[in-house]
């Protein structure tokens, strides 16, 4: 389909003309799930986590409870769709 076919039909459907790769519902659409770029995301947000916890006055055994229950889950969800590469969990392995 030709560029012009494709914006008069998002234009009668009520839509925009998207490009790959993007992102929906969090995760990136149309990348490479094994190399460590399409991880960033889950990488960073468990770094963000990790950094505002570290602040806190929490014992040892209380972070690890925190990191166990919270953290956990944010890789979860991508793996749902994608299998994670040894390389990401050696890095999340490593920030936790």
């Amino acid at each position: 389909m030709e560029d012009e076919e494709v914006l008069v039909l998002a234009a009668v459907v009520g839509c925009e003309k998207g490009s790959w790769p993007m992102k929906y519902l969090g995760l990136l659409l149309g990348g490479n799930p094994n190399s460590t770029e399409f991880w960033n995301p889950v990488v960073e947000k468990v770094g963000k986590r990790l950094d505002s916890w570290k602040k806190a006055f929490l014992s040892k055994g209380g972070r690890l409870t925190l990191i166990q229950s919270v953290l956990s889950s944010i890789p979860i969800y991508f793996m749902s769709l994608f299998k994670l590469p040894k390389g990401v969990v050696g890095i999340l392995e490593k920030m936790m």
